[in-house]
């Protein structure tokens, strides 16, 4: 059984009401569930806060800053502070977690917040402090398109895609389960404004645009959806899909060893 975490098509109740309709299966959520947000204060991360509380999950937002992270999204959270660049700051919030959505992502090409200490570095502490508490079952990891083209235009800048593939393949050799989605070129859009398109190949869509909304709703999905575990896919918005296409395809994405 799974959960569908976000219905799509209902426009004008997201107008209303800012968060999209919810159709919960309670049976797919597990009672001891506790899920951690890894950069839960950057643009993703807000979205996918939301659609968690909107659902009545179990959930811990993770952020450098607390006091910033309140001031700049809301004090609505329970926030816990943590660096993932610190692997002792990391261990004493995993007690108890059981799933992880992170939304990492570098704020600087160089120094200790550069791709490579970040997208690389603090993916490999999240994924090493998971396996060592023994609790964690996935981790769904949000990544971006065009990771596997050495020649991608965003490696000037950092290395960004080179080391975000680096943490994917870390995660991947994990001893826990995962589900890794890599997004195009990102807009702030509620989920269920447009359908979704979930391929493999890392080859881009029509622009490869993806939006947050989009992007964490997928996320959220995963986390009980037995189809999404230990794959590895893109996902774009597309205008000529059905709203709620996306989730029948999981079931026919290639798992990662067998691609």
């Amino acid at each position: 059984m799974r959960i569908v975490s976000i219905v799509f098509g209902l426009f004008m109740t997201l107008m209303m009401s800012g968060t999209p309709s919810l159709a919960i299966n309670s049976d797919d959520i597990n009672d001891n569930e506790l899920i951690l947000v890894a950069g839960a204060s950057g643009r993703t991360g807000v979205y996918v806060l939301k659609y968690l509380k909107a659902e009545g999950r179990n959930f811990i937002a993770m952020t450098s800053n607390r006091e910033r992270a309140i001031e700049k999204v809301s004090d609505d959270y329970n926030w816990v502070e943590a660096d993932v660049k610190d692997l002792k700051t990391l261990e004493p919030i995993m007690a108890g977690v059981t799933k992880i959505i992170s939304g990492l992502g570098s704020t600087k090409f160089e120094g200790p917040n550069s791709p490579e200490h970040i997208d690389y570095g603090g993916i490999k502490n999240l994924v090493d402090v998971a396996e060592a508490a023994g609790t964690v079952d996935q981790i769904v990891l949000m990544s971006s398109s065009g990771v596997t083209q050495k020649d991608n235009p965003l490696n000037r800048f950092g290395n960004v895609l080179t080391w975000k593939l680096k943490g994917e393949d870390y995660l991947r050799a994990s001893s826990i389960s995962h589900t890794i989605v890599r997004a195009g070129g990102l807009t702030n859009t509620e989920a269920g404004i447009v359908s979704i398109r979930l391929q493999q190949g890392d080859r881009a869509l029509n622009g490869g645009m993806t939006g947050r909304g989009n992007f964490a709703a997928i996320c959220i999905e995963a986390l009980t959806n037995q189809d999404a575990k230990n794959k590895t896919f893109e996902a774009f918005d597309d205008k000529t899909l059905e709203p709620d296409t996306w989730l029948k395809v999981f079931s026919k994405l290639i798992p990662d060893e067998k691609q």
